[in-house]
């Protein structure tokens, strides 16, 4: 098992599970060249004999690929072609050495870690101050947007004060302005279905028959 430390010290690369379907995969060549370039790429930006090194790119030849790979020099040549022309490399080629660039594609994704671990908690961490100040901002949003809500639901209940009784408007108010406690809004909100003036008639007559039956209730038990 390949230590943590080291992981992080020497960088990795990922791998989708669609390079099975990828059109170089049953090339043995190409595909072995191909893995090999990945795992050559600097995961770092770096310098060498005063050339820019960016991550993604490494400094190699043909001759150092053949005795890496233990490929013919012909098979390397025809590999890095067919590599390039379909958008996976890209070939700077000098008299000395070539300098082979990854290209992101559907197979693989030049992911590697640039600095350290260290780094990569601090990004880690930025993140997740990020993410909470949107959770925390989100939430603000959604109480402003509920406040308004409900406010708008008391005006338009204010329009009926002529045709019901405070004691009806009161209740039918705190009925369904109660939040639900799986959602976090309020009951009326969560309503498909909403006529104010239909819902207030029926409430008037539930009101009517809940008192009625509490003063029977309350009656048989001697208690008016």
């Amino acid at each position: 098992m390949i230590e943590e430390k080291n992981i992080y010290e020497n960088g990795f690369v990922k791998l989708s599970k669609a390079i099975l379907d990828w059109q170089w995969y049953t090339e043995p060549n190409v595909f072995r060249l191909y893995i090999h370039i990945q795992l050559k790429a600097n995961f770092k930006q770096n310098n060498w004999r005063g050339i820019e090194i960016k991550v993604g790119e490494f400094i190699t030849s043909v001759e150092k690929l053949h005795v890496e790979l233990n490929l013919s020099v012909q098979n390397i040549r025809t590999a890095l072609k067919k590599l390039e022309k379909t958008g996976y490399i890209k070939l700077r080629p000098t008299s000395q050495y070539s300098l082979i660039k990854l290209i992101d594609s559907d197979v693989f994704i030049v992911e590697y870690n640039y600095n350290n671990k260290h780094n990569s908690n601090q990004k880690t961490n930025v993140q997740q101050s990020n993410n909470n100040q949107v959770t925390t901002t989100n939430k603000e949003k959604k109480e402003k947007t509920i406040k308004e809500e409900i406010e708008l639901f008391q005006a338009e209940l204010d329009k009926y004060k002529n045709q019901y009784s405070k004691t009806i408007l009161d209740s039918f108010f705190n009925y369904w302005t109660e939040e639900n406690k799986q959602t976090g809004r309020p009951k009326f909100i969560e309503e498909k279905f909403w006529n104010l003036n239909t819902r207030l008639s029926n409430w008037k007559t539930f009101i009517k028959t809940d008192d009625k039956k509490s003063f029977i209730k309350n009656r048989n038990h001697g208690q008016l």
